[in-house]
């Protein structure tokens, strides 16, 4: 069975900037004046990613751009070795509740 096109989320060419920035470690004044944009701007930006991915801060945000960055093998293998997602669309639950993915001490 192939997957619903619907099912996988796709970041816009500015998203996938701010995510690399945001990645980086670059704070909202410092992405404003790379990207020639407003703070403002910036900030709708990153609601909207958040929004999209039904993500909770930006250390989640760059979690999901280095998930889409890292090769399609390098997933594979992270998801046949430990569960781990192959796909974004699933991303936010790994990253939602990291304990779920740990075995119990």
């Amino acid at each position: 069975m192939s997957p619903d096109p619907k099912d996988s989320i796709t970041p816009t060419p500015r998203e996938r900037e701010l995510m690399m920035l945001i990645a980086r470690g670059m704070q909202n004044k410092n992405i404003a004046y790379e990207l020639k944009i407003s703070e403002n701007t910036v900030r709708a930006h990153i609601g909207n990613i958040m929004r999209k991915y039904h993500l909770q801060n930006r250390t989640q945000i760059a979690i999901i751009f280095a998930l889409q960055a890292a090769p399609l093998s390098l997933r594979r293998d992270l998801a046949n070795a430990g569960g781990y997602p192959t796909t974004v669309k699933s991303a936010p639950a790994l990253v939602q509740n990291p304990r779920a993915q740990t075995a119990p001490k």
